[in-house]
């Protein structure tokens, strides 16, 4: 049995009394698609938030991940299907609502939307795993690494390739 003092990186052992270390990050948790889980570090999440499909405005000639750009506190962001981008099942075209996640590498911005956000979870770094050859080959360029937790895989996304993807620059 484990309990945790007010800082999150310090687990007391109840039985033994032993206090350890554990390093851990913080993870933006999504849905890819129903069968894929995305992670994001939090440091380049700027905001989460959800926005009515009409909010987003179709730009013509734009590879088809492109949905669009959304505006938001006076900045224009490309609005991305996420999973299209990264060769998985694209987002239905019937939704009405979007789940978007605005993250920002340096100079580059975009609006990222996913099916669903599953919320925020504290990973311990040890548990990455960077075997990423064993992973579907459409996602390698996107991907840090992944975890493995009870049989369910999530993909740690490397921010800056999906910001910086050949795609959206075409």
């Amino acid at each position: 049995m484990y309990t945790f003092s007010k800082n999150v990186n310090r687990i007391q052992d109840v039985k033994t009394g032993v206090e350890s270390e554990e390093k851990s990050d913080t993870f933006l948790k999504f849905a890819l698609d129903p069968q894929t889980i995305g992670l994001l570090e939090s440091e380049f999440v700027q905001e989460v938030l959800t926005v009515k499909a009409t909010q987003i405005m179709p730009v013509p000639n734009k590879p088809s991940c492109i949905l669009g750009i959304l505006s938001r506190r006076r900045r224009v962001y490309w609005s991305i299907d996420l999973a299209m981008l990264l060769g998985l099942q694209p987002l239905d075209q019937h939704i009405r609502l979007y789940e978007v996640i605005l993250t920002s590498v340096q100079e580059l911005s975009l609006a990222l939307i996913v099916p669903s956000i599953l919320g925020v979870v504290r990973i311990p770094s040890d548990q990455l795993e960077n075997d990423i050859f064993s992973i579907p080959s459409p996602l390698r360029p996107y991907l840090k690494g992944y975890f493995n937790e009870r049989e369910q895989i999530s993909y740690l996304l490397r921010a800056e390739s999906i910001l910086r993807s050949t795609i959206l620059h075409s």
